[in-house]
């Protein structure tokens, strides 16, 4: 029973004793219908009190302490972090060897190199790899991996080991860095020239001809028929066109032929000379360089 319960019953004893004592000489009716209206007021002023008590908040169970504060500066979670701006994978060229341009002898070896920054927020792991993709490969690896983990800020270095072509003019060879679920990355490159020491070959051209033709010809009897024999030299691989020319005759009809590599061939031509005199021949390069070889001359005594 609370306190306030007692204080009011006690209030409620003492009303009806007073009461008892004072009305003790009048009648017993009076006396009767006085407790009555006294206890009604109790009662009443007594459901009152345990109604307000009743209604009031119970006091929070906190061991005695006042209850802390609401706070609004909560950590957030990692969703809410906010993005930095900088992605995952991403590489920056911070040096490199054999500068585009750079001049090779055909069949040279040299190394090319770049040496890379991880500029992203992800690891560089040994899944990551540098793939040639495009170009020349000239004679170079295929892919090169990560030897090991390359962290945020770290630098690698990239090396292929490659081989000039044979052949002189520009050459260019792409690779490109790949991460280990082939995103792609960075592409870098390797731009030379090839260049041969060597004097360049001269144009194709007939160097000599030649007959076989003697100083002087003494038939048993005329018109006399020469097998000619006619030598041409040419100094590479090509296609002559001659025209045997002679001095009683005049022009030939103009022959065609082909050499697989630098030498001398071999023509004939038939040749019919009715009477005694001095005769020549000449051979005209019509293709490729137009030259005249010649005269070649003899002389022929008919009996």
């Amino acid at each position: 029973m609370s306190k306030q319960k007692a204080l009011i019953l006690f209030f409620i004893w003492l009303t009806v004793t007073a009461c008892g004592i004072s009305v003790s000489q009048k009648k017993d009716d009076d006396t009767e219908m006085l407790k009555l209206q006294l206890t009604q007021q109790s009662l009443t002023m007594t459901q009152v009190a345990s109604s307000n008590a009743n209604n009031q908040p119970a006091p929070a169970d906190n061991g005695g302490s006042n209850p802390p504060p609401a706070s609004d500066n909560s950590a957030p979670s990692e969703e809410e972090e906010e993005d930095d701006g900088i992605p995952c994978n991403d590489s920056h060229i911070i040096g490199e060897t054999i500068k585009d341009g750079t001049v090779f002898k055909p069949g040279q070896t040299f190394a090319k190199t770049w040496t890379l920054r991880n500029e992203g927020d992800c690891d560089w792991t040994t899944g990551y790899t540098l793939k040639f993709i495009e170009g020349s490969r000239l004679n170079g690896e295929s892919s090169v991996k990560v030897p090991s983990v390359i962290e945020p800020g770290e630098d690698i270095t990239f090396q292929v080991n490659l081989k000039a072509p044979d052949a002189p003019g520009d050459y260019t060879g792409v690779w490109q860095l790949f991460a280990d679920d082939d995103e792609e990355l960075g592409r870098y490159w390797v731009k030379i020239t090839v260049e041969d020491d060597a004097p360049p070959p001269p144009a194709f051209a007939v160097t000599s001809v030649s007959t076989n033709f003697k100083k002087s010809y003494n038939p048993g009897a005329c018109p006399l028929v020469l097998d000619v024999e006619i030598y041409i030299k040419t100094n590479a691989a090509g296609t002559v066109k001659y025209q045997p020319e002679t001095s009683d005759l005049g022009k030939a009809p103009v022959d065609t032929v082909k050499f697989d590599k630098a030498g001398t061939d071999t023509e004939t031509y038939t040749w019919t000379i009715q009477n005694s005199g001095s005769y020549w021949l000449k051979v005209n390069i019509i293709e490729p360089n137009n030259q005249v070889f010649g005269p070649f001359s003899f002389t022929l005594t008919c009996p």
